[in-house]
């Protein structure tokens, strides 16, 4: 999952792919915690992509992409499970 997750980027400026969910401070599709993504357009490039690498360690690992979060994808409208 991890390695199809982040060929979804919305740019290589950002870890967004989108998925946009907060669980337990995370986001559970890029991983950011909230302060990360309220804050992230002031974050200066460098900053960024320090964050974007201990994101992809953190998945590696086995991180905050263990959970189950993507097991059963909620749809937004329906509120229900997708089939």
């Amino acid at each position: 999952m991890y390695n199809i997750l982040w060929r979804f980027r919305v740019s290589s400026s950002s870890p967004c792919v989108s998925i946009c969910e907060v669980e337990q401070g995370r986001c559970i599709g890029c991983g950011r915690t909230e302060t990360e993504i309220t804050e992230w357009r002031d974050y200066p490039e460098a900053k960024r992509l320090a964050i974007m690498d201990r994101l992809d360690e953190e998945a590696a690992a086995g991180g905050w992409f263990a959970s189950d979060a993507f097991a059963n994808p909620v749809s937004r409208s329906a509120g229900k499970p997708d089939a």
